[in-house]
Formats: structure tokens, C-alpha cells, sequence
């Protein structure tokens, strides 16, 4: 099915400043090649010495060879060996995810390396400065759009230490060029000091990370620097490297596989750098981790024997047990080799949840994809991201609409951003109506709100990965502003529309543009499994989802068990706002052509692919 997608970095800003708005590569080069891109000159050209170079060593190649002005996003060596968790890497660290590596090894396509010389042309500048400073003054908060400070700050009206807004007096940038920098405060209106708002890697790793820390970086023009730029020089002579950046998962998820981290220069760092060596190996490699499911997977097949099992006893006595009992990261790197190079039956734990439950269904006995541990919602194998733990029903859903982990913040920004409910809910429920917002672990029924709420939060992600704006920060449902009575302003997306383009833009307008996406997104989801029963064959969830915390019953206080019931109502109830058949959740003709995709309904009645 259609790999849907995302990536930070700077890719999609030279791909504008050279003049393209996308980018279609076909066929398969005989030799391993990179495509390289300024302005209007296209060429491609021969890379058979970065193959088998890491995404870092390829990169900085063509760096020397084309200039470092151009922005570059290759894979490493699992894309070359077609391993079915692959990305492509922009800038070092930022990853294209769900398959995106493979595809581009399918081609031979080891990078595609741009540098733009022009420009947006917009057509009201002024409001676009305007609005700037509206967003930047009174809407924007921290990374996830969390509203709030970490902290109590004399300024803030709330705290919580859940924020990733944590930025505050004596917390250092260590490592910073030219000596430490306190971040100090940075409150709404200051817009010298938003780049000091998150400390992304004190967050992730905590107080043993600022020394390390050289800055926040982050995506092109964005204010928010959630990516912690790390220097680790010690690092190197382990075999790592010394300096790298992330910002999510592989943050906390890798360390996990050891049962006790070593640690390096202090008490305690065993698992802050014990992730620092798996991610910055991973972003090497252009291994994906399926938003957990990687390292979760090499952790539940450890622990539960499986391992042992299914590995030939020459190639489980071959992996470095000794590393691993130490607590060394090396033993996740030897696994991480293998899987990018395709060695041994280890690697097939790169072919993903789905694939890795049927080759080994007889030994798992059901308990694999079903175990909260491994936090896979889809038995198509697609981790859970955000999920039942947030706003209830109303995450759930959003799982229902892509093809791996729903990388879909909206909900998120808002569940997670800080305010006490019941501040948070008036504004929700003046959005979306009554009932759209539970209290955390106080669920209550599928109502018409959450419904509204859902498919807002769906159609928002897709404008804001059509218009390379990030879902991390954006829609700006809500404010850091107390005067604001902390509400947010929705039509910022159709503002900025109407000052670029010079053409008048409501935000209905704009969210029905958006939501055509989704729709063609759905067509080919019937399409590419070839029925119209999405209900049964890619909507459901999981067991575990239904059946964890046993002590207690759905709808219960203190749980966020979902119920089956409820959840199936749920389906008819989001099927129909979304103008799909009720009983199998594939789109009919008529939503279709309300879309203006007429020739996509004609492909699916030619193959009886379209609700009766």
C-alpha cells in the first residue's frame, strides 16, 4: 500500500527555493547513483563508491563533491539492502519513515542532493510579517504545542512537569561554542528567546545531558528547536559517533533492550548513552524503528526465549551475549548491523510486526502482536504512536486512517499541552461540542464530538504535511496566554494561505482541501488490499488495547482500556462524517465526486471496489 510519510530537515525548503513542489523518480538505475538538483539543472550521477556507506559518510561525500551548500537525504545500508524498516535521512538526522529507504535501493538511488537559489513569491508580505508576530506572540507554545512552562515561572498562570517547554534559569546549554548558556527564561511575547523554550534533550535524557548539549536545532524557519544537538567526543572511541541529534523515539526507546545499561564517565549515564548509540547507529544505518516497534520486537523475542528459538544455534551463540550482560550498547549495534545488512535470520526482525508475526505465528501463539510490551496497534503491524492513552476514542481513530503509526500530533497538542481541563475543555467543546474531551483516564462513551474532534485532527495533519508546516507545533488550537483565555485561533493555516497567494481563503475551504487527501489516501487503501471491507481487513485494533489492566472494566475511572462495543460504534459513527459507507468504511461515489475524484471512483467500480 501507498507508504505515507514525513520528514524534517531542509529537503522541502530547497526543493521550493529551486523551484519544485515535488519530486518523482522512476525506473531503476543500472549502477548506484545520486540525483542532484540546482535550480534548473537536473542531472544524475554515479555513486557507485558511497554504496555501502553509511548516510553520514555519503552525505558529507557529496558535500565535498558538490559544495555544502546543498542539502542532502540518502539512505544508508539497510535501504540498500531493501530492509522493509528503512527511511531516508535529510540533514544527518532527520528520518523519512515506513519504508522510504527501500524504495529508493529499489532504484539504485543511494541520494538526491538540492540546493535553491530562489524563492516564494507571496503576495502580501506585510500580513505575512504581521502574522509572524501574532502567531509567534500570542498562539505558538513549545514543541507539541504545549502551552505551559515545566516549571513553576513567575509569569505562568500554570506548570506542568509533563511540558516540553522547559527552558528556565540555570538550565545550561554545556557544550555550546564558546561556553555554557544559561537558557533562562523565555515567556510569551519574548520572541528573542523562543529558541530557548525546549530543551528537547534534557526532556528525553534529563540533567546528564547539559553538558553534552551544544544547542537546539530543528527544521528549516522553524521557531521551535525541538532537535538536541548532543557532543559526545568519548563516544567516538566506541565506535560512534561524537556528535548526533534526534528528537523522539529513539531517544528512550533502544537503551531498553539491555537489562542494565554500563556506564561511561558517571553514575547513572548507562542509559542516556546507551540510546545515544543506538539512535545515532540507526540514523546511520537508515534503520527505521517503527515508532518503537523495532527495539520492542529485539526485546520481547530476548526476554521471551523466542530468540533462542527461531535463530540457527551457530548464529545465536554467535551474538555477543557478553556485550549485552554488560550492559553494552555494542550488542544493539552488532543487531543493528545485522538487520541493515540482511545477515542471518536475526534480520528478519527489519521485515516489520506484521511480517515478523507470520513468519514465526506457530512459536508466538497470538501473544506477539497482542502484547501491550511491543505496543503495536494494528494486526498490519503499525505501532501504536498515539493512541488509546489520548482523548480516548479520539486517538484511537486516528489510527484507522494511514498505513503504519499515525503521525498525527493534533490531538496530542492538545491532550499533552499542560492546561488543567478544566480550562483546556471550554475551548474544546466550543470547537467541537459537548463531550469532545475526557479527563484523563475518566472515559466516557463515543459521542458527536469526539467524532468532530477526530477527523479534525486527521485533515489538520494532512494540510500541515501539504504545506510542510510542522504538526509537532501546528494547528493552533490553543495559546500560552492567559488574556487569550488561553484559546488558540484555527484560521491562522487560511490566513497565511490568503497572504501567499494573493487568493481569498476561508479555513472550511482549506480543510476541505485538505480532506481530498484523505480521500484519495482512503481509495488507495481499498485499492491496494483489494476490498471494500476497511472495517475488518485494516481498521481494527489489536487486542491488547481491549484487554489490558484486567482489574478494571472499560469506562472505569483509572483506566484507558477502550471497549469493543463502543469502538465499533465508533467506526460507524467516524465512517460517516467522513462520507464513507457505514458499514465497511470504504468511501462511496458519491463522496468521491464531491471531491472532484471521478476518475478515482471510475477505477474502483472497473475492479467492484466501490460500495454497493
Amino acid at each position: 500500500m501507498i507508504i505515507h510519510a514525513h520528514m524534517g530537515g531542509e529537503m522541502a525548503y530547497m526543493m521550493k527555493m529551486a523551484g519544485y513542489d515535488s519530486i518523482i523518480v522512476e525506473g531503476k538505475a543500472p549502477n548506484p547513483v545520486y540525483i542532484r538538483i540546482k535550480d534548473d539543472e537536473v542531472s544524475i550521477e554515479d555513486a557507485t563508491n558511497m554504496w555501502g556507506k553509511t548516510t553520514r559518510e555519503a552525505s558529507k561525500m557529496i558535500a565535498d563533491i558538490e559544495g555544502k551548500e546543498f542539502n542532502t537525504t540518502a539512505i544508508g545500508q539497510a535501504g540498500e539492502n531493501l530492509v522493509n524498516l528503512s527511511c531516508m535521512i535529510n540533514a544527518a538526522s532527520h528520518s523519512g519513515g515506513g519504508g522510504t529507504g527501500a524504495v529508493m535501493g529499489s532504484k539504485n538511488l543511494k541520494a538526491i542532493t538540492i540546493y535553491g537559489t530562489g524563492s516564494v513569491k507571496i503576495s502580501d508580505s506585510k500580513k505575512i510579517f504581521e502574522l509572524n508576530n501574532y502567531v509567534m506572540k500570542e498562539l505558538m507554545g513549545s514543541n507539541n504545542n504545549h502551552v505551559v512552562p515545566s516549571t513553576e515561572r513567575p509569569w505562568a498562570e500554570f506548570h506542568d512537569p509533563g511540558s516540553r517547554w522547559t527552558g528556565r534559569p540555570g538550565l545550561t546549554w554545556g557544550a555550546a561554542d564558546g561556553g555554557a548558556v544559561d537558557t533562562g527564561d523565555a515567556p510569551p511575547g519574548e520572541l528573542n528567546k523562543f529558541g530557548y523554550r525546549c530543551q528537547k534533550a534534557y526532556k528525553d535524557f534529563g540533567p546528564l545531558s547539559e553538558k553534552y548539549t551544544v544547542k537546539m536545532s530543528g527544521c528549516t524557519s522553524c521557531p521551535v528547536r525541538c532537535y538536541g544537538v548532543l557532543d559526545l567526543p568519548f563516544m567516538e572511541e566506541e565506535g560512534y559517533a561524537p556528535v548526533a541529534a534526534n528528537t523522539c523515539m529513539p531517544n528512550f526507546e533502544y537503551g531498553a533492550i539491555l537489562p542494565k545499561p554500563k556506564d561511561y564517565k558517571e553514575e547513572g549515564d548507562g542509559a542516556f548513552l546507551a540510546n545515544y548509540a543506538a539512535f545515532s547507529t540507526a540514523d546511520d544505518l537508515g534503520l527505521w524503528e517503527n515508532y518503537g516497534e523495532l527495539p520492542n520486537t529485539i526485546k520481547y523475542f530476548i526476554e521471551n526465549g523466542i530468540l533462542e528459538k527461531i535463530l540457527p544455534a551457530e548464529e545465536y551463540n554467535d551474538l555477543p551475549w557478553d556485550l549485552y550482560e554488560a550492559g553494552d550498547p555494542a550488542f544493539i549495534r552488532d543487531i543493528q548491523y545485522r538487520i541493515a545488512e540482511k545477515r542471518g535470520e536475526i534480520s528478519h526482525l527489519g521485515d516489520g510486526a506484521y511480517y515478523v508475526n507470520e513468519r514465526y505465528k506457530d512459536l508466538l501463539e497470538g501473544k506477539y502482536l497482542n502484547s501491550q510490551q511491543v505496543s503495536v496497534i494494528s494486526p498490519l503491524g503499525w505501532s501504536k504512536h498515539h493512541g488509546n492513552e489520548c482523548a480516548a476514542q479520539v486517538g484511537a481513530l486516528t489510527n484507522i486512517f494511514y498505513n503504519r503509526d499515525c503521525m498525527t500530533h493534533t490531538v496530542v497538542n492538545v491532550w499533552g499541552s499542560g492546561l488543567p481541563y478544566d480550562v483546556l475543555n471550554p475551548i474544546i467543546e466550543g470547537y467541537f461540542g459537548k463531550g469532545a474531551l475526557d479527563k484523563p483516564k475518566a472515559y466516557t462513551p463515543i459521542n458527536d464530538g469526539k467524532i468532530k474532534f477526530a477527523k479534525f485532527g486527521v485533515v489538520r495533519q494532512w494540510l500541515h504535511d501539504s504545506f510542510t508546516l510542522c504538526n509537532w507545533v501546528w494547528p493552533m488550537t490553543l495559546s500560552p496566554v492567559k488574556e487569550r483565555g488561553y484559546k488558540g485561533d484555527l484560521t491562522v493555516e487560511a490566513q497565511y494561505m490568503s497572504a501567499i497567494t494573493g487568493e481569498e481563503w476561508t479555513m472550511e475551504e482549506l480543510d476541505f482541501a485538505a480532506e481530498r487527501g484523505l480521500q484519495l489516501l482512503r481509495a488507495t487503501q481499498v485499492l491496494g488490499l483489494n476490498t471494500t471491507d476497511m472495517r475488518n481487513e485494516h481498521d481494527q485494533f489489536t487486542d491488547w488495547v481491549y484487554d489490558m489492566e484486567p482489574d478494571f472494566k472499560a469506562f472505569e475511572e483509572g483506566t484507558i482500556k477502550m471497549d469493543r462495543e463502543d469502538m465499533d460504534k465508533a467506526y460507524t459513527m467516524i465512517y460517516k462524517e467522513m462520507g464513507w459507507d457505514e458499514e465497511t468504511g470504504a468511501p462511496t461515489r458519491a463522496t468521491l465526486e464531491k471531491f472532484g475524484l471521478n476518475d478515482v471512483a471510475d477505477e474502483l467500480e472497473s475492479k467492484n471496489l466501490l460500495p454497493a
